[in-house]
């Protein structure tokens, strides 16, 4: 069973969870009304093509319904991508998500880790991951990374694309953080489908919108080869009606985006100075809604540190399931002001001991 973050279930005692990476402003009210004006839905099959949920999401996106395919949360489309494609290799950057190689191994397919980052998690040189992938192949990026909260230039993943292109391989990009980076449209991919026909971009309402229990998830490209191949892989009625529903009022609520975006730029600024004073931990620059922090204290590791702080009524995320974390490294959200101000006098607290 991978690890990942959000596993409150098992602690007998009320955490503060920082482990997941959710939306602070928690459910849209917008979502809460439409549910239970809705709720006879629930009485009846969804529409097996789910065309209302395809236009709300063409709307949002801006993009043409044919360039869509949605699933059961952004891991179903990770998933159902990779069998799609059935390339002979899948490479990702790492430190990152775990599901990408686990998309790949379930299937038979063989996965890499390519090191291309510098020491504050940055690609400076994507010449450097270019030489890195043989043909035939896919590649898969989380923008902005998880868990290191980086982003890579619209600039580097054209030419990135550009050589893939001419190596008969495949661009797979996760961005279930992008709507958290601030001018997010200009930091996602989306514009780019419509040149290159090797491009798959997959979202998520989970993150951005607070649901993670929502279960929706959606892939993008131009390519209909691809897409039709997935679809094929779909098992009927995958999107439950909650999700449909949702689709209907979440991406119109403006005010619940707008507020959502500003509330985080301003909040990952205060959170980060709070943090930068605590001396003996080391805090990454950030465009999510996380941060990856290093513990500059060898004798207390990110394992140690866990079991600190679930007893001061916190969980964190350790680096289990990450390929190329050390073990003092640790991820944590960020959540409302009051919360994120608790952890870190935690975090104070524990260190200056």
């Amino acid at each position: 069973m991978n690890f990942h973050g959000g596993d409150i279930y098992r602690y007998n005692k009320n955490l503060i969870d920082f482990s997941s990476n959710i939306n602070p402003l928690g459910v849209p009210e917008s979502f809460k009304k439409a549910l239970m004006e809705n709720i006879n839905d629930f009485t009846k099959y969804p529409d097996i093509e789910y065309k209302g949920l395809l236009h709300n999401l063409s709307e949002y996106l801006n993009v043409n319904q044919s360039y869509i395919v949605a699933g059961n949360g952004a891991v179903d489309i990770i998933y159902k991508v990779i069998e799609a494609l059935k390339f002979e290799q899948v490479y990702s950057i790492v430190p990152t998500f775990s599901e990408y190689r686990r998309g790949a191994e379930r299937i038979g397919i063989n996965y890499s880790d390519l090191h291309c980052y510098d020491e504050e998690f940055q690609l400076k040189d994507v010449s450097t991951l270019i030489a890195g992938i043989k043909k035939n192949s896919i590649l898969v990026l989380c923008n902005p990374n998880n868990p290191t909260g980086t982003l890579i230039s619209k600039n580097q993943i054209r030419t990135l694309l550009d050589h893939m292109k001419e190596s008969n391989s495949f661009l797979v990009m996760d961005e279930a953080f992008i709507e958290f980076t601030g001018d997010y449209k200009e930091h996602s991919c989306m514009d780019l489908i419509y040149e290159y026909d090797n491009l798959f971009i997959i979202r998520a309402a989970t993150k951005f919108f607070g649901m993670p229990g929502l279960r929706l998830g959606y892939g993008i490209s131009s390519n209909e080869e691809v897409l039709e191949k997935i679809k094929a892989f779909m098992e009927p009625w995958s999107i439950n009606t909650a999700a449909v529903i949702a689709s209907e009022v979440i991406f119109k609520d403006r005010d619940y985006i707008k507020s959502s975006i500003d509330w985080i730029k301003e909040e990952r600024e205060a959170f980060k100075e709070k943090l930068g004073t605590i001396k003996g931990i080391k805090v990454y620059n950030s465009m999510a809604n996380f941060f990856l922090i290093r513990s500059l204290n060898k004798s207390l590791d990110a394992f140690a540190l866990k079991e600190k702080l679930i007893e001061k009524g916190f969980l964190i995320r350790v680096p289990k399931g990450f390929s190329n974390l050390t073990p003092y490294d640790f991820r944590i959200a960020i959540k409302d002001t009051e919360s994120n101000r608790k952890l870190a006098e935690a975090l104070r607290d524990i260190f200056y001991k």
